[in-house]
């Protein structure tokens, strides 16, 4: 692992524990074994280096997504495992943790520059639920509703998730799983 790597695996845990504003380049430094300068000398500053993680956590979450959601005849349970994975993967990845709060809350100054890619991920994430549920026999359900409305239905359920887990903790985002999966199954199980 390149120096760099190491520095950007170690922000990626300050980030995810203490968030954006309470980590300092001098903690991160400390975490590899380096002195600040060193640090310097891979990243311009504390947003280049934050920065610098989003393209490597949007490439994981997409592979993991494409691995996970591929439609077919199981696609109901692709999709509430993806749903469930949310909290237990969160709970077991500094990873996913960074990720999840830099969508629910990202740093202020840089929430451009931030939010940019994550559109990018969003419409790329409703791609890959789309083309499963097209797949799937989802696509033929008994409430009608079109598999284009089914994917942004299932993409505000991640996002609602991934709120309630950041914010709300654990006990209401599976009482809020729970909620949402009864009314998606209701609008697609066969009467």
């Amino acid at each position: 692992m390149s120096i760099a790597e190491r520095i950007q695996e170690a922000a990626l845990a300050r980030f995810a524990l203490q968030g954006f504003e309470s980590t300092s380049m001098n903690e991160i430094a400390t975490d590899v074994g380096l002195k600040k300068p060193s640090v310097y000398g891979h990243f311009r500053n504390k947003d280049e280096l934050y920065l610098s993680l989003l393209p490597l956590l949007i490439e994981a979450e997409l592979a993991f997504a494409a691995q996970q959601i591929r439609g077919g005849t199981t696609v109901r349970k692709q999709l509430l495992a993806y749903l469930k994975g949310i909290r237990k993967r969160y709970e077991a990845s500094y990873a996913v943790q960074f990720w999840t709060r830099a969508l629910a809350n990202p740093p202020g100054h840089i929430y451009d520059e931030v939010v940019q890619p994550l559109h990018g991920f969003m419409a790329s994430l409703e791609r890959i639920i789309l083309d499963a549920v097209r797949d799937s026999e989802l696509a033929d359900n008994p409430g009608k509703v079109s598999s284009e409305h089914l994917a942004m239905t299932f993409m505000a359920m991640v996002d609602s998730l991934q709120s309630e887990l950041v914010h709300g903790g654990t006990t209401k985002y599976n009482r809020r799983l729970k909620a949402l999966w009864a009314v998606f199954e209701a609008a697609t199980l066969p009467r």
